[in-house]
């Protein structure tokens, strides 16, 4: 049995410590080093996946992000095929598109944030804003951390964000209205193997208004309503996903969704509860016959 950890510059906590835990237990790990990841078919149709050192030959498949490399989501198809994993690559690929996100939670019936898909022109855009009233966000629909997302207060401020986003190249964008009653905060629930490990709030340093601890963010435990388990269970299970994290905010109307992530890193939440996260994750990467 051969875990394959992911390694992807844009969340290397996760792996890190995954990797970590492993060797504290004795599993053989295989280090699959994204950026270099690619597969090779032969004449007669077989296939090799391999990174910079060499050929990946793994069992199972610890939760993965694949967001900015092309090449490694045909070598992943390749792998997850053969390989044992929560998260099959197209919910990964569902999670790492907010606008595809908004239609699978909206076809399963999942209450989520109000979102406007439009194509990156600057015109559709105010339009839609118009629609929501302001505040709005715009978001592109792939990326993390908060890095591509930006509030607007009026045409003006919309338009300059437009600009900023642009730069990063075509695309579809996305409108959100501001939830105002929970500005500069946010909930974020991990599950694995479709079961709640811990949540967590998250608010906003005083300089800034997305709740991203890459951001700044303070955070501390938060006990979810038995409606709010329900709805990540749910967010999770319209994607596919038997990990993932949940983004919820706490509306007049009730609790939504905001993102679901395929592959969060959970490794800042560590501190705030006592359940061993890392190892649970561990665990469930693993078929259920080897757990």
């Amino acid at each position: 049995m051969t875990l394959g950890i992911v390694h992807n510059p844009y969340a290397t906590n996760v792996s890190t410590r995954l990797s970590e835990a492993a060797a504290r237990l004795g599993l053989p790990v295989r280090v699959i080093d994204l950026p270099s990841l690619g597969v090779e078919v032969d004449v007669s149709g077989g296939t090799t996946v391999r990174d910079r050192a060499g050929p990946v030959h793994v069992s199972a498949v610890a939760p993965y992000l694949l967001f900015g490399f092309p090449a490694a989501v045909h070598a992943l198809r390749v792998l997850t095929g053969r390989a044992y994993t929560q998260n099959p690559i197209d919910g990964v690929l569902i999670a790492d598109d907010k606008a595809t996100t908004a239609i699978a939670l909206a076809s399963a019936g999942v209450p989520q944030v109000p979102t406007w898909i439009r194509p990156f022109q600057e015109e559709p855009a105010l339009q839609a804003a118009d629609e929501i009233g302001y505040p709005v966000v715009l978001k592109r629909t792939h990326g993390a951390q908060g890095r591509w997302v930006r509030r607007a207060a009026d045409p003006a401020a919309l338009r300059s964000a437009f600009r900023e986003l642009e730069v990063e190249g075509p695309g579809a964008v996305l409108l959100q209205p501001e939830v105002t009653e929970f500005s500069g905060r946010s909930i974020r629930a991990v599950l694995t193997g479709g079961e709640m490990l811990a949540a967590t709030l998250r608010t906003a340093s005083a300089e800034e208004w997305r709740s991203n601890v890459a951001g700044g963010a303070d955070q501390r435990p938060v006990d979810l309503t038995p409606d709010e388990r329900s709805l990540a269970v749910a967010a999770a299970r319209a994607l596919g996903l038997g990990h993932a994290g949940i983004d919820l905010l706490r509306t007049a109307q009730g609790t939504v969704v905001l993102e679901v992530n395929a592959s969060p890193d959970f490794t800042s939440m560590l501190p705030h509860t006592s359940v061993d996260m890392t190892r649970a994750v561990l665990s469930h990467s693993l078929p259920p016959t080897a757990g």
